[in-house]
């Protein structure tokens, strides 16, 4: 007989959770550091960072938002709209992210299925999906939900040290801090190198999406990764004539 073999506890899992995210962790609080200081220039105060750093979950859609706000000389009126926009259309890739993640998880009901990825971010996604690929945790679902959660309060503190330090730091750090966004996601997709054919998509996106831009404006984001995705997908399935 099979010994039954009890799951492993909640504090098993968030040890596991934060051996396998730490990076991360660490990185998004340097990171939103420079997001909560674009957001304080845009006229956000703090409590105002958090909810939006909580319910944005991507620097790059929030710092492309604060952005906008800043260009607009206030965080009033029409500029929110445009800013809000650009967080929509940049934040539909979660749709196709959260599909993933989902079909390496046991059914799931909405609620739970909210609580779990309602936090998703790229970079947790970039933790989370290969492991539930390579090696699968016993309770996946508190793996991924965990990774979720430590991610985002991470980022959301970071941004509230940066919208709180703002006065007292230079705005050379701050853009240095900001420019640690495209360093580190081009670190965290260079991890992937075995992976032929994301590191392809990932090169093709890197030079059609600022081509696109002028055409496409932020939607070129969505629309060139996942036409060259669904390209590539289809190419791979394409059966091999002998």
């Amino acid at each position: 007989m099979t010994p039954n073999v009890s799951p492993p506890s909640f504090g098993a899992v968030l040890r596991e959770s934060f051996r396998d995210s730490y990076l991360v962790i660490l990185t998004f609080v340097v990171m939103f550091i420079g997001v909560g200081q674009m957001s304080s220039r845009a006229g956000l105060d703090a409590l105002q960072t958090v909810v939006m750093t909580a319910l944005t979950l991507a620097a790059p859609a929030q710092a492309a938002a604060m952005s906008i706000l800043i260009s607009a000389g206030g965080s009033a009126g029409a500029a929110w709209i445009t800013a809000l926009t650009a967080v929509l259309v940049i934040n539909l890739r979660f749709i196709v992210m959260v599909a993933s993640v989902l079909a390496r998880l046991p059914k799931l009901s909405i609620g739970r299925a909210l609580a779990t990825l309602g936090l998703l971010s790229a970079s947790s996604f970039a933790v989370i999906f290969p492991r539930l690929i390579d090696d699968p945790p016993r309770r996946p679902a508190l793996y991924a939900g965990t990774i979720c959660a430590m991610c985002s309060l991470s980022a959301v503190i970071g941004a509230l040290i940066g919208n709180r330090m703002s006065g007292a730091v230079s705005p050379l750090v701050g853009a240095t801090l900001g420019a640690v966004i495209p360093v580190y996601f081009a670190v965290l997709i260079a991890a992937q190198w075995k992976s032929r054919v994301l590191m392809l998509n990932a090169g093709v996106g890197a030079v059609l999406v600022p081509l696109a831009a002028p055409y496409l404006g932020s939607s070129a984001l969505l629309v060139v990764p996942l036409a060259f995705a669904t390209l590539t997908t289809l190419a791979a399935r394409r059966p091999k004539h002998a």
